[in-house]
């Protein structure tokens, strides 16, 4: 994994390679991907949904910020221990401090990635461009 750290993480996501990341708890061991823009995309249209047509002003942020944990959560978790598999949505799980340590891992890995896309030499390829297709969008379907 370090060897695989070292390659040009922009050229990686062109490239089709999804960043993951496996974070062990006290729970079981999950695994994460990096969403991409579209993936981002689609968990804020699905916090609006949450927020069911009622304005923000209608919600403390704690409220909102859970929303939008449980959103990114149900995408990004690409591997899960049985019992997680079970849940409807990570939005059931009880495990408050679970669900904060598996966000809190996630924004670690998003900013780590950023910076990585930052720094990145990438210039340019013809090798580049391969991305994924819209049968390997993340989320449950992706198990």
């Amino acid at each position: 994994m370090a060897e695989e750290r070292k390659k040009d993480v922009l050229e990686r996501i062109l490239k089709g390679e999804r960043i993951t990341e496996e974070i062990k708890t006290k729970r079981g061991k999950f695994v994460i991907a990096l969403p991409l823009p579209k993936d981002i995309r689609a968990i804020e249209v699905e916090v609006a949904r949450k927020m069911e047509d009622m304005p923000e002003s209608q919600f403390q942020r704690d409220t909102i910020a859970n929303f939008r944990a449980y959103a990114t959560l149900d995408t990004i978790i690409i591997e899960s221990p049985e019992w997680w598999n079970n849940l409807e949505s990570s939005e059931s799980c009880p495990d408050d401090a679970l669900i904060m340590q598996l966000y809190r891992e996630y924004l670690r890995l998003y900013r780590e990635t950023q910076r990585g896309i930052d720094r990145s030499r990438f210039r340019g390829n013809s090798e580049v461009g391969k991305v994924r297709t819209k049968n390997k969008t993340m989320g449950n379907e992706a198990l």
